[in-house]
C-alpha cells in the first residue's frame, strides 16, 4: 500500500493506492472515472481534456504544475492516460516480474515503449507525442472514453468501429467476463 499526500495548502488529503486502484480516504471508494468525450488537437499534437474530466481527478496538486498523468500505447489500437497514482502503482507491480523470464521482459518492454509523463499546462492541455498519435491513428479530433481509473484516447474512426459490436455480442461477451449469465427474459432491462 502506498499513502500519498496531494492537495492545496490548507487542505490536505490523503489517497490510497491498491494494486492499480486509487481510493480516497474521504469517500473510500475507488476511482471511478466516467464520461465519453469529444476533443480536438492542434497542429502542435496539444489536447485539451474536458473539465468533467478533470473535475472527477480532484484538486490540482500543489504549486504551479498541473494534472500529471503518463500515456502510452494501449493493448488496441487506442492510447491509455494514466493518472500518475495509477501510473506509479501499476509500473511498481510490473517492475515485480522476473525479468529472466523471457515471456516477461517482452511484456515489459512493450508495456514501456512509448510510455510518457505529461502534464496539464494553464490551459489544460496535455502534448502528445508524434509517435503515439501515428500509433493510434489520430490526427486532428480523438474520443475519451473515462474507465474507472484511466482514460482510452482513440480515434473517432477507431471508435465509430467500437461502437458496431452488436448487442448480442455484448451480451455474450459479458456472460464469459462477468460469470452470470442472465435470463433471456431479463435481458433487454440489463442493456
Amino acid at each position: 500500500i502506498i499513502w500519498e499526500k496531494v492537495g492545496k495548502s490548507g487542505k490536505t488529503t490523503y489517497i490510497c493506492a491498491t494494486k492499480t486502484r486509487i481510493v480516497s480516504t474521504n469517500s473510500r471508494l475507488p476511482m471511478q472515472l466516467l464520461g465519453e468525450y469529444s476533443v480536438s488537437l492542434d497542429n502542435k499534437g496539444r489536447m485539451r481534456l474536458p473539465s468533467a474530466l478533470l473535475r472527477q481527478l480532484g484538486e490540482k496538486p500543489d504549486g504551479d504544475s498541473g494534472y500529471a498523468f503518463v500515456v502510452n500505447r494501449g493493448f488496441e489500437k487506442c492510447l491509455t492516460l494514466y493518472p500518475r497514482a495509477v501510473w506509479d502503482q501499476l509500473a511498481a507491480r510490473i517492475n515485480q516480474l522476473n525479468r529472466f523470464n523471457d515471456q516477461n521482459r517482452a511484456f515489459i518492454r512493450t508495456f514501456y515503449l512509448g510510455a510518457t509523463p505529461v502534464e496539464t499546462d494553464t490551459a489544460e492541455r496535455i502534448l502528445l507525442q508524434k509517435g503515439l498519435l501515428d500509433y493510434a491513428g489520430i490526427s486532428e479530433e480523438a474520443i475519451l472514453i473515462a474507465m474507472n481509473d484511466r482514460v482510452e484516447i482513440w480515434s473517432p474512426h477507431d471508435h465509430e468501429n467500437l461502437l458496431s459490436v452488436a448487442p448480442e455480442q455484448f451480451i455474450e461477451l459479458s456472460n464469459r467476463v462477468m460469470g452470470e449469465t442472465i435470463p433471456s427474459s431479463m435481458q433487454d432491462e440489463h442493456l
